[in-house]
């Protein structure tokens, strides 16, 4: 090839590696800009003692006890998940903004911040801190905020979901730490009839008065699953009067009992009158407050002796030719 084709090609090449360079920057510059935001507080989310904060209806304060744990200051014997707690920290400690407006931008009416949209305040040592939100500007997809006397803007994902409600911050509750593989009895109360199980050596239900009754082993090892493995979706914990919530005519009364001894005694009451969602349990673990479970476990209790009969081969044929 002669030297006057090589050197086009050469040029050209080296205009190529030129251009990569600069896109190579630029992507990098691009970067930079995009995961560059102004921290809005220089403290670590462990260090918080405390932190309260409102927005719209949801007006929650927390204080952390000498072990760690968070408390809700309105309801301080509500069972409080630490770990919901820390996202709420994490996000307020590590809020950045989007940029800081000068003097002459903007002020506190024009952006709202005379009537805020949400308000936190927190302390770390013996600082406080407080941060106040104000109306949402659309355009630039972020909200006029201030700390101390300087105003920001800072986007509007932030503040998704960081202030969580007491029910957010719920920390749900086992109501007991039997395993099914540990039970040994179970008497089930429906007020229309008391059902006394037993499991055998050969790890099969049986009734204690009616042992030879054929049951449907599915069926009762459901109703000691559920307790097993029941949680809670709420804690009442200064409930009222026991017809409230249906518990001074329960759907059922299940006593579960462990090989060792240990026991854990549930009963079910009503679902809630303004959620069908919802039902109310009270269990020996605590029996001073009412808790709100899942409605669909009352449906494992709704049983009979009768409606408990394991189905016979002939019984199954007749359903089969009925269908």
């Amino acid at each position: 090839m002669s030297k006057k084709k090589i050197l086009p090609l050469a040029i050209l090449a080296g205009v190529v590696a030129v251009l990569a360079v600069i896109l190579a920057i630029l992507a990098i510059l691009n970067r930079e800009e995009e995961d560059t935001g102004i921290p809005l507080f220089s403290v670590a989310a462990e260090d918080v003692t405390a932190i309260s904060y409102q927005e719209g209806d949801t007006d929650v304060s927390l204080t952390k006890g000498e072990d760690g744990s968070w408390t809700l200051d309105s309801d301080p014997l509500l069972p409080i998940d630490d770990q919901a707690v820390g996202e709420v920290l994490t996000g307020v400690t590590g809020m950045t903004a989007m940029r800081q407006l000068s003097d002459g931008e903007g002020d506190v009416e024009s952006m709202g911040l005379d009537a805020p949209t949400r308000t936190i305040f927190f302390t770390a040592g013996d600082t406080d801190y407080t941060i106040t939100v104000g109306a949402e500007n659309s355009m630039a997809e972020a909200y006029y905020a201030q700390v101390g006397d300087s105003l920001y803007t800072v986007s509007t994902s932030t503040f998704v979901g960081l202030c969580k409600t007491p029910r957010q911050l719920y920390k749900a509750q086992d109501i007991t730490d039997i395993e099914s593989t540990e039970v040994a009895s179970m008497t089930v109360d429906t007020g229309a009839e008391t059902l006394d199980f037993q499991l055998d050596s050969d790890g099969n239900w049986t009734l204690a008065d009616d042992p030879d009754y054929d049951l449907d082993q599915d069926a009762v090892s459901r109703m000691a699953n559920t307790i097993c493995s029941l949680t809670t979706e709420w804690s009442i914990t200064s409930p009222g009067a026991d017809s409230e919530y249906g518990l001074d005519s329960p759907n059922a009364v299940v006593t579960l009992t462990a090989t060792d001894g240990r026991s854990v005694r549930c009963v079910f009451g009503s679902t809630a009158s303004d959620d069908s969602d919802t039902a109310y349990l009270r269990a020996s673990n605590d029996e001073s407050v009412v808790y709100e479970i899942a409605a669909n476990h009352l449906s494992s209790f709704a049983c009979t002796k009768e409606s408990l009969k394991a189905a016979t081969p002939e019984t199954a044929t007749g359903e089969e030719a009925d269908s």
